[in-house]
């Protein structure tokens, strides 16, 4: 599901919140804002690195797929079945064509596929992105933080995952976007007080509120962070109920994978229904 709200035009959004895919505003055949967020991240491959040479740069890059460093993240042996396997083993985010190399990431090509819905099955334009400030809400090794990037936007990503964080930093310096990206390795949760609020144009938020343990506080946050009529971009997995349920699953529950390997799935708190997100964002 993916939902939109804006922090002065909460009634006029209501509609679209609840049923989103009802109302398809087209801005241009189908296809049309998928092949142009490609093209826009084709920017991102080695002949247009600006401060590392090709070979350190995929000697860096490749090195880091694989390794676990649990001690880094500041975890003790005892606390690792309680954390995610994503926190402890490098995985790569998103796809990345780098030219020379190719990397296939966990969440595949969403970074694009997501922006794509956004733009197709809501009043937004990827021309509305540019000069605006922006929050992207975990950024994993910074396939969206990229994809902003490269449609104007300056962008604020934050990942709590220190490792991910420095992956994003470095592909940002590498690019020449040190002036246009900032990375911060923080929680969510830390996010308050002057130097947040009223401060971003758009807070873009997908893939990740379901990780929350307290998705209304996380909520809550990203509104305060908004300038008044500010936008707030959420996508979420859910369960299929026409009621406002949430499911409760927490942060022992694994749906697949094993141990050993450090392949499992899951890791949610809160499922929601469409209208259950819908409420929380109101």
């Amino acid at each position: 599901m993916a939902l939109e709200a804006t922090k002065k035009r909460a009634r006029k959004f209501r509609g679209w919140l609840a049923n989103p895919r009802d109302r398809v505003f087209n801005r241009g055949a189908k296809g049309e804002t998928e092949s142009a967020l490609r093209k826009h991240f084709d920017v991102y491959r080695a002949d247009n690195l600006q401060i590392v040479g090709r070979t350190e740069f995929k000697r860096h890059v490749m090195s880091r797929l694989g390794t676990l460093d649990a001690e880094a993240e500041g975890y003790r042996d005892a606390e690792l079945e309680r954390q995610r396997d994503l926190s402890i083993k490098f995985h790569w985010g998103h796809n990345h064509d780098f030219g020379d190399f190719q990397i296939d990431g966990r969440m595949g090509d969403r970074h694009i596929d997501l922006m794509t819905d956004f733009v197709d099955f809501f009043p937004i334009a990827l021309e509305d992105f540019r000069g605006k400030a922006v929050l992207d809400i975990g950024c994993w090794t910074g396939g969206t933080t990229l994809l902003l990037a490269a449609l104007g936007s300056n962008v604020v990503a934050l990942e709590e995952v220190k490792k991910y964080a420095e992956t994003a930093s470095f592909l940002a310096r590498s690019f020449g976007l040190e002036d246009q990206v900032v990375v911060e390795s923080a929680s969510l949760y830390g996010c308050r007080g002057e130097a947040y609020h009223d401060r971003f144009d758009v807070a873009y938020f997908p893939g990740v509120i379901y990780h929350l343990s307290d998705p209304v506080l996380g909520l809550r946050i990203l509104f305060n962070a908004l300038k008044p009529g500010g936008i707030l971009l959420v996508e979420s997995a859910g369960i299929n109920n026409a009621k406002p349920y949430c499911r409760f699953d927490g942060s022992m529950i694994h749906t697949s994978g094993n141990t050993a390997e450090l392949n499992r799935g899951g890791w949610n708190w809160f499922m929601p229904s469409p209208s259950a997100l819908a409420r929380m964002m109101r």
